[in-house]
């Protein structure tokens, strides 16, 4: 996969016919994969215009809001859908074109766009006064194909990357697996902690959260764990370790039958399944039951499935 940078001016001109659609793509969940699909079956190089940073960060400066994907991630994963061609935006560049000029300037000239793939409510261009029935009505004068995919829909409504965060922080995984169609992670390196694990008897790997993504809601988890090429089961508690008095949040994964030390070394975490909310313990030797129980959970939890869509 092709990737362009920087700024859209300053593109590499495309000489072979693209189809195009345009959205941030955070998580490149299912709704997502349905217009890659439709990308694909037009016969034209499939290219998708995504954002980095979130145009929130643009439009509302000071805000960070978390993401199920860096752009890295996101990348990643829009190659392995089969898109052969994107460009990352800065909305900041980009922002007072009119619909027109960012059709013409950019989608035309520089991508040679011959299809465009989009939802029913999409909209761009300064103000947003672009829209469906504006792209077809330039489609009919320009030579370019259109198709209008209907919004992909669960019983509760929309998929969207913004319901799939909600339940990320709720802790409903497996939800957020069945939209995604492929478990959620977050990868960091792997830092020194207060070493309580070890002497407990259940050594952990601490990731300090990434600043950028979404967080799972306070609880331990059945996850996978992402080491030196290896995948590794894992008892992972995400919170604030209220037996021990602590305030700040960590994720902690014990990785079972794993002895050896990871520190500064780049773990990933696949999130399986929620087991139970973190809890405060009176006793410490009631947290240690507790963990050999959550541990075997683990085991039973993950002995049940496939290794899953990301194997190392």
């Amino acid at each position: 996969m092709r990737v362009l940078r920087g700024p859209w001016a300053s593109w590499e001109t495309q000489t072979s016919p693209t189809a195009v659609t345009v959205g941030v793509f955070d998580g490149v969940h299912l709704g997502h994969r349905t217009l890659i699909e439709r990308l694909r079956a037009t016969g034209h190089v499939p290219t998708i215009l995504t954002f980095e940073p979130h145009p929130a960060e643009v439009l509302a400066p000071g805000t960070h809001p978390r993401l199920i994907t860096t752009i890295d991630e996101r990348l990643g994963l829009l190659a392995g859908a089969g898109v052969e061609l994107v460009g990352v935006l800065n909305l900041a560049e980009i922002r007072h074109l009119q619909a027109g000029e960012f059709l013409g300037q950019v989608l035309e000239q520089r991508l040679a766009m011959a299809a465009m793939v989009v939802g029913t409510d999409f909209h761009f261009g300064r103000d947003r006064s672009g829209d469906v029935a504006f792209l077809r009505r330039a489609g009919d004068l320009e030579g370019f194909k259109v198709d209008v995919v209907e919004l992909q829909q669960t019983a509760d409504g929309a998929i969207s990357s913004s319901g799939i965060r909600a339940m990320i922080e709720m802790g409903d995984m497996r939800a957020a697996t069945g939209l995604l169609g492929s478990r959620y992670s977050l990868s960091n390196v792997v830092i020194h902690g207060d070493g309580r694990g070890r002497e407990i008897g259940f050594p952990t790997a601490n990731l300090e959260p990434p600043g950028r993504k979404v967080i799972p809601g306070h609880g331990v988890y059945a996850a996978y764990a992402l080491l030196r090429g290896e995948r590794h089961q894992a008892a992972v508690n995400v919170g604030v370790r209220p037996t021990f008095g602590g305030t700040e949040l960590v994720v902690e994964a014990h990785l079972l039958d794993f002895n050896d030390d990871c520190y500064d070394e780049t773990m990933t975490l696949e999130f399986v399944e929620r087991l139970r909310p973190e809890l405060r313990f009176e006793e410490v030797s009631a947290l240690i039951k507790q963990m050999s129980v959550d541990v075997e959970t683990v085991r039973e939890v993950l002995e049940s499935l496939d290794p899953g869509p990301r194997d190392v």
